[in-house]
């Protein structure tokens, strides 16, 4: 660590450090800081008591352990952390900054929102725009070659970044100004149109909300493979009950019978996992609660489970409506748990590509 910050400062003007701030034996970092600055901490009273009471609210004692957590810097400064008991440190030497933040990443990024960007942005020499648009639906490589004619353009002050994620990728631009950033967006904006759903930070299941609740419409999910995981994302959306009606976990082929209505006879032909299955569940879902929309879902997430005619990963999902339900076949090759999380953004994505064509 100490050999780190030497170097780190003869790169940059500021310097950020994340972990190593808990009570435990392996947590040096803050150590470190001191005794690169030469500095001798001193006890603070007054934190102290303040994480004792935080403490004795949730019914707990703090351990004495925690008292290296209530140590303040003689010469720098502390960080306020208002969502853990781990203060960061700010110290100064020779025109170089030194941010030592927690490694929570709750923590760390109320901290940087909080205090270290702040910072950052009063003391920049230069400006610049940054943009961020999510899209889904298209992996990076081909989004890469759709805009690779577009981004091609001589002269072009704008940085386009490809960020891939497993729901998605995101298009990080940017420029000198606003103005140069619109410019480029608007110029890449019918080939990546269709693959949008929002910027920034925007969730695709809370753009789909926001969609949903201004058209009045209401939707209810009906869920095998991916065991409730697509209504836990809907309802970590705030006011997702004004469109969100509510969802079933079928996972046994009697329940997909006796709560939602799917023939025996489409189990026994085409099995669980098959394409008229999902219709039926989505059927079934939307005419039991009601709803304007109905998903049904069913797949084999994995490790076992597959066969050739249906490997591992094969999702089916329906979209039932009122004009009518559609179906669509996935095919996915990761672990179990991104097998499931990459389902129920097929499935959302199915909504928001339905709601674009409906107008």
């Amino acid at each position: 660590i100490l050999t780190a910050l030497g170097e780190a400062s003869q790169l940059a003007d500021a310097v950020i450090t994340t972990g190593g701030l808990g009570p435990t034996h392996d947590d040096v970092t803050a150590t470190a800081f001191y005794r690169y600055f030469q500095d001798e901490p001193i006890f603070d009273k007054v934190y102290w008591q303040e994480l004792e009471s935080r403490f004795g609210r949730m019914g707990r004692n703090i351990p004495a352990i925690n008292k290296d957590q209530a140590l303040r810097p003689r010469s720098g400064e502390t960080i306020p952390n208002a969502v853990g008991t781990a203060r960061g440190l700010h110290y100064e030497r020779e025109s170089c900054h030194y941010f030592c933040l927690p490694g929570v990443p709750r923590e760390m990024k109320a901290m940087m929102t909080q205090t270290v960007l702040p910072w950052i942005q009063s003391h920049s020499r230069q400006t610049f725009f940054v943009k961020t648009l999510r899209t889904t639906g298209i992996p990076e490589s081909a989004l890469a070659e759709k805009l690779a004619q577009d981004l091609h353009v001589a002269g072009d002050q704008v940085e386009v970044a490809f960020l891939p994620q497993m729901i998605g990728v995101d298009l990080r631009l940017t420029g000198p100004t606003q103005a140069h950033v619109e410019a480029v967006e608007h110029r890449i904006w019918p080939t990546i149109e269709r693959y949008v759903y929002g910027t920034g930070e925007d969730r695709l299941e809370t753009v789909l909300g926001r969609q949903l609740q201004s058209l009045g419409l209401t939707l209810a999910v009906a869920e095998s493979c991916t065991g409730g995981l697509l209504s836990h994302r809907i309802t970590n959306s705030p006011g997702s009950s004004a469109y969100f009606l509510g969802g079933m976990v079928t996972y046994s082929n009697q329940l997909k019978e006796e709560l939602l209505g799917v023939r025996h006879e489409t189990l026994e032909v085409h099995g669980a996992v098959s394409e008229p299955t999902a219709r039926e569940m989505a059927e079934g879902i939307r005419a039991r609660t009601g709803a304007d929309l109905g998903i049904g879902i069913t797949g084999i997430a994995g490790p076992g489970g597959g066969t050739p005619e249906k490997p591992v990963g094969l999702v089916y999902i329906g979209l039932a409506v009122t004009a009518g339900t559609i179906a669509k076949r996935f095919e996915f090759s990761f672990d179990r748990e991104t097998n499931k999380l990459v389902s129920t953004q097929a499935a959302l994505n199915m909504i928001r590509k339905w709601l674009h064509d409906r107008g």
